[in-house]
C-alpha cells in the first residue's frame, strides 16, 4: 500500500533556486555566496551530497552563523533547507539544536529584524541531519535578506552542506488540482459483467455500495460518554461519520496511573470493546508523553525511571495488545526531553519503540508531534526525526501531525510543510485536527479545505478530528455538534457530507448480458447486491484495492426467476 502512495508523493523543491552554491561544490567561497558571521569558514571533503561541504568554527558570539545573501519578495513564503553535522557538544551537553532562519532590515528605520525556519533539536555529533522549514516575509521594503545557520552555542563547531531556498508556490489550482489528486489515489476501477453462459432476465440491477473505506476517517472520543446510556446523541453522530476513533485522554500514563500501581485499564477498555463491535478501528494516544507523566514519574531517575517505564510499556501495551491499530509513543518528544534528561539517556526514545515493538509485532509505532504544519518550528525537525529513526532500525509505523490550525491559513503553506515531511518516506496521519478563530459561517468552507487538501495528499492515511462534541471537547470551537443531542452545526453538516456522500461510493446500474458496468469508486470494502425486478436476489461483500476489481457474476435459473450461481473476483 504503502510503495504505491510513495509512486504519487509531490516533489518540494522544483522551482527556482535562490540560493548561490547552494550544493557547496564551489570551495572557494566568497561575499557573494557564503561567509561565517563572527566565525571562519572553509571548505571540507567532509560531505552529505557531492565533494564538497562548508565548515564553519571558532565562533566568536552565540550569533555567529553561516550566512548567505538573498533576493526575497516582500508578502511571499520561502522554504528553506539544509544539512548539518555538528562536530562536537557545549560543555555539559549530549545534544545540540540547531536554528536557521532569516535576518532582515527595515529599509526606513534600518532596525533588523530575525524570523526563524525552524529549529531541529537534539542533534546527535558526527551525524547528518535535516534543518530548516519557512517564513513568510513582511509586507513591507525590506533589504540585507540573509538566511543563517547556527547552533545555539557558540563554542559548537558544525559542517554544512546540500541547501535549498526557494519561494513556496501559491495553491492556484486549488480545489480543482486536489480533486484530480483525489480521483487517482483515492479510486480505483470496478467492473462488473454477466458470465456468456448465464441467463439473460430482464429487469436485473446492481448495486454496489462502500461500507468501509479505506481511508482513514475518524475522531477523538470520550471513552465516558461513548458507553453512557444517556449520550445517545453523541454516539449516533460519531458511529454515522467515523470509521476510526482515538481515545481523547484515558490512554494517558497521567490518566491511567496516577498514583503508583494503581492502574485504570477499565474506562478504556470499555470504549475501545464498544468500538470495536461496530467495526472501528482505534489508535492508541499514548504510551509516554514526555512533558505530562504522573507526578510520581517527575521524581524519578536513571534506572529507577526506567523500570518504571519498562513497566508502563508491559502494562499498557501489552494489555490492549491486538485491539489497537496505532500506538502514538512519545508524544511530542520534540517538544519537551524530561524523560530523556531524567534517564540520562538521549536515545531513550528509540528505545520506547523497540520495546513496544517486542511487546506487540503487530501494532504500527507512530511519533506524534505539533507545530508541525500549523507553525514552521518543529515541521522539517520531524522529519530529520523520522529519518534518522529509519536509518537506526528503528521500528517506525508512521508519523502522526496534529494539526491545530487558526484562521487565517495559507494552503500553500499548509501542504508545503507536508510534503516536507512525507520527504521522510512514512504514511501520515493527521491526528489531532482542529480549526479556531474563525467564523461559524467561515467554518464548514475551512474544514472543507482542510480535509480536502489532506484527502488528497498520498502520504497521508488518514485524519482525526480531536473532538467533535462542543460539550466534552477540549477546543470547543472546532465542535461539528452542539447542545445535549450533540445536533450537528453547519460545520458537522459539511463534514459529514463529505465523508458520507462525496467522498463514498454507492452506485445502481441496470445490466444486460453482454454489458459491462463500470464504476469508478473510492478504495475500500464493498457489499454487491444483484437485482431482480427491484428484489434483491444475491449480496456478496468485496474488496476495491489499489489494482480495481473484476467481478463476473453467473447467473442460473429461468429469466423470470433467476439465481446467482456465483460471482468470480477477478
Amino acid at each position: 500500500m504503502w510503495l504505491f502512495c510513495l509512486l504519487f508523493l509531490p516533489t518540494v523543491w522544483g522551482g527556482t533556486e535562490l540560493l548561490k552554491n547552494a550544493d557547496f561544490e564551489n570551495p572557494h567561497f566568497s561575499s557573494s555566496d557564503w561567509r561565517a558571521m563572527s566565525g571562519t569558514i572553509a571548505s571540507t571533503s567532509d560531505a552529505y551530497h557531492g565533494h564538497t561541504a562548508a565548515k564553519v568554527t571558532k565562533r566568536t558570539h552565540s550569533y555567529g552563523a553561516l550566512e548567505q545573501y538573498v533576493t526575497v519578495k516582500k508578502g511571499h513564503s520561502y522554504y528553506f533547507r539544509a544539512h548539518v553535522k555538528i562536530l562536537n557538544y557545549a560543555r555539559g551537553e549530549n545534544t545540540q539544536s540547531v536554528a536557521s532562519g532569516m535576518g532582515f532590515k527595515e529599509r526606513g528605520s534600518g532596525k533588523m529584524h530575525y524570523q526563524g525556519f525552524g529549529v531541529t533539536p537534539f542533534i546527535q555529533t558526527g551525524q547528518w541531519h535535516i534543518i530548516g522549514g519557512d517564513t513568510l516575509i513582511p509586507d513591507e521594503d525590506i533589504t540585507d535578506a540573509h538566511v543563517y545557520i547556527r547552533p545555539d552555542d557558540q563554542s559548537v563547531d558544525f559542517i554544512v552542506d546540500y541547501a535549498s531556498l526557494q519561494e513556496v508556490p501559491p495553491l492556484s489550482g486549488f480545489p480543482a488540482d486536489a480533486n484530480k489528486r483525489i480521483d487517482t489515489i483515492r479510486k480505483a476501477d470496478i467492473t462488473i459483467r454477466l458470465d456468456d453462459h448465464s441467463v439473460a432476465p430482464s429487469g436485473l440491477s446492481i448495486e454496489a455500495e462502500e461500507t468501509a473505506g479505506m481511508f482513514g476517517f475518524g475522531a477523538a472520543i470520550n471513552a465516558l460518554a461513548l458507553v453512557d446510556p444517556s449520550k445517545k446523541g453523541y454516539q449516533d453522530f460519531f458511529y454515522q461519520n467515523f470509521n476510526w476513533a482515538v481515545n481523547g485522554g484515558y490512554l494517558k500514563w497521567k490518566t491511567m496511573e496516577p498514583h503508583r500501581g494503581h492502574i485504570d485499564y477499565n474506562t478504556a477498555m470499555k470504549a475501545i470493546d464498544a468500538l470495536l463491535h461496530h467495526g472501528v478501528k482505534v489508535r492508541g494516544h499514548n504510551i509516554f508523553w514526555e512533558s505530562n507523566s504522573p507526578a510520581w514519574v517527575d521524581h524519578l531517575s536513571g534506572q529507577a525511571l526506567r523500570q518504571a517505564m519498562e513497566k508502563r510499556l508491559t502494562d499498557v501495551v501489552g494489555h490492549y495488545k491486538g485491539k489497537l491499530q496505532h500506538w502514538d509513543v512519545d508524544n511530542e518528544a520534540l517538544s519537551g526531553d524530561t524523560l530523556v534528561r531524567h534517564s540520562g539517556d538521549r536515545n531513550l526514545t528509540m528505545w520506547m519503540f523497540r520495546e513496544a515493538h517486542k511487546i506487540d509485532p503487530n501494532v504500527h509505532l507512530f511519533l506524534n508531534d505539533h507545530e508541525i504544519v500549523n507553525y514552521n518550528k518543529h515541521t522539517v525537525a520531524l522529519e530529520d526525526q523520522a529519518v534518522y529513526f529509519k536509518a537506526a532500525g528503528v521500528p517506525v509505523g508512521g508519523i502522526g501531525i496534529q494539526s491545530h490550525l487558526r484562521h487565517p491559513i495559507d494552503l500553500a503553506v499548509v501542504k508545503a510543510r507536508l510534503d516536507e515531511v512525507a520527504r521522510a518516506g512514512l504514511p501520515i496521519w493527521i491526528t489531532e485536527l482542529t480549526v479556531e478563530g474563525v467564523s461559524e459561517k467561515d467554518k464548514p468552507q475551512m474544514f472543507d479545505d482542510l480535509l480536502r487538501l489532506y484527502f488528497s495528499h498520498p502520504a497521508v492515511q488518514g485524519v482525526m478530528l480531536w473532538g467533535f462534541w462542543s460539550n466534552i471537547m477540549s477546543r470547543p470551537e472546532s465542535a461539528l455538534c452542539t447542545g445535549s443531542g450533540c445536533t450537528p452545526n453547519e460545520s458537522g453538516k459539511r463534514v459529514h457530507q463529505l465523508l458520507q456522500t462525496e467522498w463514498r461510493t454507492h452506485e445502481n446500474h441496470n445490466i444486460q448480458k453482454g454489458q459491462t458496468v463500470r464504476i469508478r469508486g473510492f478504495k475500500g470494502h464493498y457489499t454487491l447486491r444483484v437485482k431482480h425486478s427491484g428484489h434483491v436476489i444475491h449480496e456478496e461483500s468485496f474488496y476495491l484495492g489499489y489494482k480495481g476489481t473484476d467481478l463476473k457474476v453467473s447467473l442460473t435459473g429461468s429469466s423470470t426467476s433467476p439465481h446467482v450461481d456465483q460471482i468470480l473476483v477477478g
